[in-house]
Protein backbone atom coordinates (compact mmCIF):
# COMPACT_ATOMS: atom_id res chain seq x y z
CA UNK A 1 0.00 0.00 0.00
CA UNK A 2 1.68 3.27 -1.17
CA UNK A 3 0.45 6.54 -0.20
CA UNK A 4 2.01 9.81 -1.65
CA UNK A 5 1.17 13.15 0.32
CA UNK A 6 1.39 17.00 0.10
CA UNK A 7 0.98 19.56 2.33
CA UNK A 8 1.09 23.28 0.66
CA UNK A 9 -1.30 24.53 4.31
CA UNK A 10 1.72 27.14 4.82
CA UNK A 11 5.02 28.98 3.80
CA UNK A 12 6.63 25.51 3.74
CA UNK A 13 5.60 23.10 1.10
CA UNK A 14 6.45 18.96 1.61
CA UNK A 15 5.69 15.85 -0.20
CA UNK A 16 6.33 12.09 1.04
CA UNK A 17 5.61 8.98 0.18
CA UNK A 18 4.96 5.82 2.98
CA UNK A 19 4.76 1.86 2.29
CA UNK A 20 2.46 0.57 4.40
CA UNK A 21 3.45 2.24 7.36
CA UNK A 22 6.78 2.91 6.49
CA UNK A 23 8.22 6.48 5.39
CA UNK A 24 10.45 6.25 2.08
CA UNK A 25 10.75 9.45 1.46
CA UNK A 26 9.85 12.75 2.35
CA UNK A 27 11.28 16.07 1.09
CA UNK A 28 10.11 19.90 2.92
CA UNK A 29 11.18 23.21 0.97
CA UNK A 30 10.25 26.51 3.25
CA UNK A 31 12.07 29.57 1.27
CA UNK A 32 9.53 31.60 0.07
CA UNK A 33 9.20 30.95 -2.98
CA UNK A 34 5.37 30.46 -4.66
CA UNK A 35 3.59 27.08 -3.95
CA UNK A 36 2.50 26.85 -7.61
CA UNK A 37 6.33 27.46 -8.78
CA UNK A 38 7.77 24.29 -6.45
CA UNK A 39 4.94 21.94 -5.87
CA UNK A 40 5.51 19.54 -8.81
CA UNK A 41 9.31 19.64 -8.55
CA UNK A 42 8.89 18.65 -5.02
CA UNK A 43 6.49 15.46 -5.97
CA UNK A 44 8.84 14.70 -8.72
CA UNK A 45 12.20 14.59 -6.15
CA UNK A 46 9.82 12.71 -3.73
CA UNK A 47 9.15 9.71 -6.65
CA UNK A 48 12.22 10.45 -8.13
CA UNK A 49 14.39 9.53 -4.70
CA UNK A 50 12.16 6.96 -3.85
CA UNK A 51 12.36 4.89 -6.73
CA UNK A 52 8.54 4.23 -7.69
CA UNK A 53 6.65 5.07 -10.54
CA UNK A 54 3.62 8.06 -10.01
CA UNK A 55 1.30 4.78 -11.51
CA UNK A 56 2.67 2.92 -8.69
CA UNK A 57 1.00 4.91 -5.82
CA UNK A 58 -2.32 3.41 -4.87
CA UNK A 59 -3.99 7.07 -3.45
CA UNK A 60 -2.95 10.54 -2.85
CA UNK A 61 -3.56 12.53 0.05
CA UNK A 62 -3.37 16.05 0.71
CA UNK A 63 -4.17 18.07 3.92
CA UNK A 64 -7.66 20.60 3.45
CA UNK A 65 -7.22 23.05 6.26
CA UNK A 66 -7.54 25.22 7.90
CA UNK A 67 -4.47 27.23 6.47
CA UNK A 68 -2.98 29.20 3.96
CA UNK A 69 -6.57 29.65 1.71
CA UNK A 70 -3.93 29.92 -2.11
CA UNK A 71 -1.74 27.40 -0.96
CA UNK A 72 -4.50 25.16 0.23
CA UNK A 73 -6.48 25.18 -3.32
CA UNK A 74 -3.28 24.60 -5.24
CA UNK A 75 -2.52 21.47 -3.27
CA UNK A 76 -6.39 20.27 -3.94
CA UNK A 77 -5.89 20.72 -6.97
CA UNK A 78 -2.48 18.59 -7.62
CA UNK A 79 -4.01 15.37 -5.88
CA UNK A 80 -7.98 15.81 -8.02
CA UNK A 81 -5.44 15.89 -11.38
CA UNK A 82 -3.41 13.30 -9.87
CA UNK A 83 -6.19 11.16 -8.63
CA UNK A 84 -8.27 11.96 -12.09
CA UNK A 85 -5.77 11.04 -14.22
CA UNK A 86 -4.62 8.06 -12.69
CA UNK A 87 -7.90 6.89 -11.10
CA UNK A 88 -7.03 6.80 -8.10
CA UNK A 89 -8.46 7.08 -4.76
CA UNK A 90 -7.87 10.53 -2.59
CA UNK A 91 -7.83 11.06 0.79
CA UNK A 92 -8.58 14.47 2.39
CA UNK A 93 -6.95 14.67 6.10
CA UNK A 94 -7.30 17.45 8.41
CA UNK A 95 -4.24 19.92 8.55
CA UNK A 96 -4.55 20.68 12.23
CA UNK A 97 -4.45 17.06 12.85
CA UNK A 98 -1.71 16.32 10.30
CA UNK A 99 0.11 19.25 12.54
CA UNK A 100 -0.56 17.89 15.82
CA UNK A 101 0.85 14.39 14.67
CA UNK A 102 4.79 16.13 14.05
CA UNK A 103 5.48 15.10 17.77
CA UNK A 104 3.56 11.50 18.00
CA UNK A 105 3.97 10.27 20.84
CA UNK A 106 3.80 12.75 23.56
CA UNK A 107 2.55 12.56 26.91
CA UNK A 108 1.78 16.52 27.17
CA UNK A 109 -1.44 18.13 25.54
CA UNK A 110 -0.72 19.09 21.95
CA UNK A 111 -1.87 22.87 20.53
CA UNK A 112 -1.00 23.28 16.83
CA UNK A 113 -1.35 26.58 15.72
CA UNK A 114 -1.52 28.15 12.50
CA UNK A 115 -1.46 31.96 11.72
CA UNK A 116 -5.14 33.25 10.51
CA UNK A 117 -3.85 36.96 10.40
CA UNK A 118 -5.42 39.50 12.19
CA UNK A 119 -4.55 38.33 15.27
CA UNK A 120 -6.01 35.28 14.95
CA UNK A 121 -4.50 31.44 14.37
CA UNK A 122 -6.78 27.86 13.22
CA UNK A 123 -6.15 25.92 16.45
CA UNK A 124 -7.26 22.91 18.13
CA UNK A 125 -6.21 20.76 21.39
CA UNK A 126 -5.10 17.22 21.16
CA UNK A 127 -3.82 13.99 23.20
CA UNK A 128 -2.63 10.96 22.48
CA UNK A 129 -4.22 8.36 24.31
CA UNK A 130 -3.71 4.39 23.68
CA UNK A 131 -1.84 5.47 20.33
CA UNK A 132 -4.46 7.46 19.15
CA UNK A 133 -4.31 11.09 18.76
CA UNK A 134 -7.71 12.47 20.36
CA UNK A 135 -9.31 15.40 19.77
CA UNK A 136 -10.04 17.43 22.72
CA UNK A 137 -11.66 20.87 21.27
CA UNK A 138 -12.87 21.28 17.90
CA UNK A 139 -11.18 23.17 15.29
CA UNK A 140 -11.47 26.71 15.25
CA UNK A 141 -10.63 30.35 14.44
CA UNK A 142 -9.82 32.26 17.57
CA UNK A 143 -8.22 35.43 18.93
CA UNK A 144 -5.12 34.98 20.67
CA UNK A 145 -5.46 36.22 23.72
CA UNK A 146 -8.81 33.99 23.98
CA UNK A 147 -6.77 30.96 23.00
CA UNK A 148 -4.72 32.28 26.05
CA UNK A 149 -7.93 31.93 28.12
CA UNK A 150 -9.10 29.01 27.35
CA UNK A 151 -5.59 27.78 27.74
CA UNK A 152 -5.19 28.13 31.40
CA UNK A 153 -8.03 25.72 31.86
CA UNK A 154 -5.66 23.23 31.53
CA UNK A 155 -3.13 22.73 34.44
CA UNK A 156 -0.77 19.94 32.53
CA UNK A 157 2.11 21.07 30.12
CA UNK A 158 0.95 22.25 26.17
CA UNK A 159 3.24 21.68 23.47
CA UNK A 160 2.62 24.64 21.01
CA UNK A 161 3.67 24.07 17.44
CA UNK A 162 2.62 26.21 13.82
CA UNK A 163 3.59 28.44 12.04
CA UNK A 164 2.01 31.08 15.09
CA UNK A 165 4.30 29.89 17.47
CA UNK A 166 6.86 32.12 15.64
CA UNK A 167 4.59 35.12 16.34
CA UNK A 168 2.81 34.31 19.44
CA UNK A 169 4.72 31.64 20.86
CA UNK A 170 6.44 34.46 23.27
CA UNK A 171 3.13 35.50 24.54
CA UNK A 172 2.14 32.24 25.00
CA UNK A 173 5.15 31.16 27.17
CA UNK A 174 4.58 34.77 29.18
CA UNK A 175 1.16 34.33 30.09
CA UNK A 176 1.63 30.22 30.74
CA UNK A 177 4.02 28.63 32.36
CA UNK A 178 3.33 25.42 31.15
CA UNK A 179 3.34 26.09 27.17
CA UNK A 180 6.58 24.93 25.85
CA UNK A 181 7.72 25.07 22.17
CA UNK A 182 8.11 22.24 19.97
CA UNK A 183 11.39 21.68 18.07
CA UNK A 184 12.05 23.74 14.60
CA UNK A 185 12.20 20.54 12.76
CA UNK A 186 8.34 20.10 14.19
CA UNK A 187 7.14 23.43 14.01
CA UNK A 188 5.52 23.00 10.30
CA UNK A 189 3.15 20.89 8.71
CA UNK A 190 4.61 17.92 6.89
CA UNK A 191 3.72 15.69 4.53
CA UNK A 192 4.62 12.47 6.33
CA UNK A 193 2.27 12.87 9.28
CA UNK A 194 -0.53 13.99 6.40
CA UNK A 195 0.60 10.45 4.80
CA UNK A 196 0.15 8.49 7.72
CA UNK A 197 -3.09 9.62 8.83
CA UNK A 198 -4.31 9.03 5.16
CA UNK A 199 -3.04 5.42 5.51
CA UNK A 200 -5.33 4.88 8.62
CA UNK A 201 -8.22 6.95 7.15
CA UNK A 202 -7.62 4.34 4.13
CA UNK A 203 -7.76 1.51 6.36
CA UNK A 204 -11.02 2.80 7.59
CA UNK A 205 -12.66 3.25 4.39
CA UNK A 206 -12.30 6.83 4.22
CA UNK A 207 -11.50 7.66 0.33
CA UNK A 208 -12.64 9.93 -2.26
CA UNK A 209 -13.10 10.35 -5.50
CA UNK A 210 -11.37 12.72 -6.76
CA UNK A 211 -13.91 14.95 -7.80
CA UNK A 212 -14.94 14.66 -4.01
CA UNK A 213 -12.64 16.36 -2.13
CA UNK A 214 -13.24 18.75 -0.20
CA UNK A 215 -11.39 21.84 1.53
CA UNK A 216 -11.75 22.61 5.31
CA UNK A 217 -11.14 26.72 5.54
CA UNK A 218 -13.17 27.28 9.00
CA UNK A 219 -13.87 31.00 7.92
CA UNK A 220 -13.66 32.58 4.81
CA UNK A 221 -10.58 34.31 2.59
CA UNK A 222 -10.00 37.69 3.31
CA UNK A 223 -10.93 38.11 -0.54
CA UNK A 224 -13.90 36.67 0.23
CA UNK A 225 -15.44 38.63 2.77
CA UNK A 226 -14.00 41.70 0.94
CA UNK A 227 -15.98 41.00 -1.91
CA UNK A 228 -18.71 39.99 -0.38
CA UNK A 229 -18.85 42.77 1.60
CA UNK A 230 -18.74 44.94 -1.81
CA UNK A 231 -21.83 42.81 -3.10
CA UNK A 232 -23.69 43.48 0.22
CA UNK A 233 -27.44 44.63 -0.59
CA UNK A 234 -28.08 47.74 1.95
CA UNK A 235 -32.24 48.40 1.80
CA UNK A 236 -32.54 52.21 2.85
CA UNK A 237 -34.82 54.74 2.54
CA UNK A 238 -34.75 56.94 -0.49
CA UNK A 239 -33.29 60.48 0.00
CA UNK A 240 -32.82 63.27 -2.40
CA UNK A 241 -29.46 62.75 -2.98
CA UNK A 242 -30.58 59.71 -4.13
CA UNK A 243 -33.03 60.77 -6.63
CA UNK A 244 -30.76 61.27 -9.44
CA UNK A 245 -29.27 57.51 -9.52
CA UNK A 246 -32.95 56.36 -8.81
CA UNK A 247 -33.59 58.30 -12.34
CA UNK A 248 -31.21 56.36 -14.01
CA UNK A 249 -32.77 53.20 -13.13
CA UNK A 250 -35.59 53.62 -13.99
CA UNK A 251 -34.51 55.23 -17.40
CA UNK A 252 -32.89 51.43 -17.67
CA UNK A 253 -35.63 49.36 -16.79
CA UNK A 254 -38.34 50.83 -18.22
CA UNK A 255 -40.01 52.47 -21.87
CA UNK A 256 -42.59 54.90 -20.43
CA UNK A 257 -39.78 56.38 -17.16
CA UNK A 258 -41.24 58.64 -14.76
CA UNK A 259 -39.67 61.93 -14.82
CA UNK A 260 -37.16 62.89 -12.48
CA UNK A 261 -39.81 65.51 -11.44
CA UNK A 262 -41.94 62.76 -10.32
CA UNK A 263 -39.62 61.46 -8.40
CA UNK A 264 -38.93 64.31 -6.30
CA UNK A 265 -42.50 65.39 -6.04
CA UNK A 266 -42.94 61.99 -4.53
CA UNK A 267 -39.88 62.34 -2.07
CA UNK A 268 -40.71 66.25 -1.08
CA UNK A 269 -44.12 66.56 -1.58
CA UNK A 270 -46.26 63.09 -1.17
CA UNK A 271 -46.92 62.36 2.31
CA UNK A 272 -48.55 58.97 0.96
CA UNK A 273 -45.04 58.27 -0.65
CA UNK A 274 -42.62 55.83 0.86
CA UNK A 275 -39.68 55.04 -1.24
CA UNK A 276 -36.66 52.50 -0.61
CA UNK A 277 -33.17 52.38 -2.35
CA UNK A 278 -30.63 48.87 -2.69
CA UNK A 279 -27.29 49.48 -2.45
CA UNK A 280 -24.34 47.98 -3.03
CA UNK A 281 -21.56 49.85 -1.56
CA UNK A 282 -22.33 53.71 -2.27
CA UNK A 283 -24.11 52.46 -5.63
CA UNK A 284 -27.89 52.99 -5.68
CA UNK A 285 -28.98 49.65 -7.56
CA UNK A 286 -32.55 49.39 -7.32
CA UNK A 287 -35.45 51.01 -5.97
CA UNK A 288 -38.89 50.26 -4.82
CA UNK A 289 -41.80 52.42 -3.56
CA UNK A 290 -45.12 52.47 -2.13
CA UNK A 291 -48.32 54.66 -1.16
CA UNK A 292 -49.99 54.23 2.13
CA UNK A 293 -53.82 54.80 2.02
CA UNK A 294 -55.53 53.74 4.73
CA UNK A 295 -54.55 50.57 5.52
CA UNK A 296 -53.57 50.13 2.13
CA UNK A 297 -50.06 49.48 0.65
CA UNK A 298 -50.14 50.17 -3.33
CA UNK A 299 -46.58 49.52 -4.72
CA UNK A 300 -46.12 51.81 -7.43
CA UNK A 301 -42.91 50.95 -8.77
CA UNK A 302 -39.85 48.59 -8.09
CA UNK A 303 -36.72 48.85 -10.38
CA UNK A 304 -33.47 47.10 -10.59
CA UNK A 305 -30.58 48.06 -12.73
CA UNK A 306 -29.80 46.21 -15.25
CA UNK A 307 -26.27 45.42 -14.88
CA UNK A 308 -27.29 43.85 -10.87
CA UNK A 309 -29.80 41.71 -12.29
CA UNK A 310 -29.83 38.76 -10.77
CA UNK A 311 -28.48 39.10 -7.48
CA UNK A 312 -31.97 38.94 -5.40
CA UNK A 313 -31.89 42.59 -5.20
CA UNK A 314 -35.52 42.99 -6.30
CA UNK A 315 -36.49 40.16 -3.43
CA UNK A 316 -34.45 42.56 -0.76
CA UNK A 317 -37.06 45.47 -1.84
CA UNK A 318 -39.91 43.06 -2.21
CA UNK A 319 -39.58 41.86 1.52
CA UNK A 320 -38.45 45.50 2.51
CA UNK A 321 -41.54 46.67 0.83
CA UNK A 322 -43.97 43.99 3.18
CA UNK A 323 -42.28 44.98 6.55
CA UNK A 324 -42.59 48.87 5.85
CA UNK A 325 -46.36 47.87 5.18
CA UNK A 326 -46.63 45.92 8.47
CA UNK A 327 -44.96 48.40 10.46
CA UNK A 328 -47.24 51.12 9.56
CA UNK A 329 -50.28 49.00 10.11
CA UNK A 330 -51.28 48.10 6.66
CA UNK A 331 -53.43 44.98 6.20
CA UNK A 332 -53.10 44.23 2.35
CA UNK A 333 -50.91 45.97 -0.27
CA UNK A 334 -51.72 46.02 -4.13
CA UNK A 335 -49.33 46.42 -7.76
CA UNK A 336 -50.15 46.31 -10.83
CA UNK A 337 -47.88 44.49 -13.36
CA UNK A 338 -47.72 43.37 -16.79
CA UNK A 339 -49.13 39.84 -17.95
CA UNK A 340 -46.34 39.50 -19.95
CA UNK A 341 -43.79 39.93 -17.11
CA UNK A 342 -43.15 36.63 -16.03
CA UNK A 343 -40.02 37.45 -13.88
CA UNK A 344 -41.76 40.43 -11.81
CA UNK A 345 -45.02 38.03 -11.27
CA UNK A 346 -42.98 35.18 -10.28
CA UNK A 347 -41.48 37.24 -7.75
CA UNK A 348 -44.50 38.59 -6.08
CA UNK A 349 -45.98 35.07 -5.87
CA UNK A 350 -43.17 34.35 -4.07
CA UNK A 351 -44.20 36.44 -1.51
CA UNK A 352 -47.60 35.59 -1.42
CA UNK A 353 -49.06 38.07 -3.79
CA UNK A 354 -52.11 36.60 -5.94
CA UNK A 355 -53.91 37.39 -9.16
CA UNK A 356 -57.01 39.44 -8.24
CA UNK A 357 -58.17 41.18 -11.01
CA UNK A 358 -57.19 42.77 -14.63
CA UNK A 359 -57.23 46.58 -15.30
CA UNK A 360 -57.96 46.87 -19.23
CA UNK A 361 -55.45 49.03 -21.54
CA UNK A 362 -53.32 50.23 -18.33
CA UNK A 363 -49.88 50.63 -20.16
CA UNK A 364 -50.14 53.58 -22.49
CA UNK A 365 -46.92 52.88 -24.70
CA UNK A 366 -48.70 49.08 -25.73
CA UNK A 367 -52.50 49.30 -24.77
CA UNK A 368 -51.65 46.13 -22.97
CA UNK A 369 -53.87 44.97 -19.86
CA UNK A 370 -52.33 45.29 -16.05
CA UNK A 371 -52.67 42.47 -13.85
CA UNK A 372 -53.30 43.47 -10.34
CA UNK A 373 -52.35 41.24 -7.29
CA UNK A 374 -53.10 41.32 -3.94
CA UNK A 375 -51.23 40.17 -0.57
CA UNK A 376 -53.13 40.06 2.74
CA UNK A 377 -51.08 41.01 5.47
Amino acid sequence: MRILAIDTSTAAASSAIIEDGRLLCEFTINDGRKHSEKLMNIINITLENSGIEISQIDAFACSIGPGSFTGLRLGAAAVKGLGQALDKPVIAVPTLDALAYNIFPCKSLVCPMLDAQRKMVYSALYRIEDDKLIKLEDYRAIDIDMLIDRLENYGEEIVILGDGVPMFGNKLKDALTNVIEASPGTLYPRASSVAILAEELYKEGKILKYNELELYYIRKSQAEVEYEKKQKIEIAPMKGEDIKAVYDVECKSFTTPWSLESFTSEIYNNNMARYLVAKIGDEVVGYGGMWIVLDEGHITNIAVHPDHRGKKIGDELVKALIKLARDNDVRRMTLEVRPSNWTAINLYRKYGFKEAGVRKGYYEDTGEDATIMWLEL
